[in-house]
């Protein structure tokens, strides 16, 4: 018996390519999954503090030091407006060399680590190596990007 619907479905089928052709995908996807990774992870920072953030100077010839993820390391930081901070809590600045003192006691390394934001002032800068030279530390490293 004639349908019209058969004849659509026979010229539909003559109509049809006989080769079927696939485009596959899942390479592209694969390697735009790793590009998305890359440069997410450019975005990661190295040295994390939880708490106050310091926009850190560049620099073109720095030395990688990993000690300064440590646990028992003595990160200072100190902001744009002066302010100085010390494991995440704020310091005053004559207070400094006795917490200072106080950690080196509890075990942490004799090196203070320092973080300096790169608008803030050389004054307040030179008065936290001021305060950790009183403190009898001679060996101060300045943390950058």
């Amino acid at each position: 018996m004639w349908s019209p619907s058969k004849l659509a479905e026979q010229r539909a089928a003559r109509k049809r390519s006989s080769a079927f052709v696939l485009l596959n995908l899942w390479p592209f996807a694969a390697i735009m999954v790793v590009l998305v990774g890359i440069f997410v992870a450019r975005y990661i920072p190295v040295v994390d503090y939880g708490g106050p953030v310091a926009d850190l100077p560049t620099v073109h010839n720095a030395v990688a030091d990993g000690s300064a993820n440590r646990e028992d390391a003595i990160r200072i930081l100190v902001s744009r407006d002066g302010a100085v901070y010390i494991e995440r809590k704020s310091v005053r600045l004559d207070e400094l060399a006795a917490t200072v003192q106080s950690a080196i006691r509890d075990g942490a390394e004799r090196k203070v680590y320092i973080s300096a934001d790169a608008r803030a002032k050389n004054g307040d800068v030179e008065r936290v190596v001021d305060q950790l030279r009183r403190a009898g530390i001679t060996q101060i490293s300045f943390l950058t990007n």
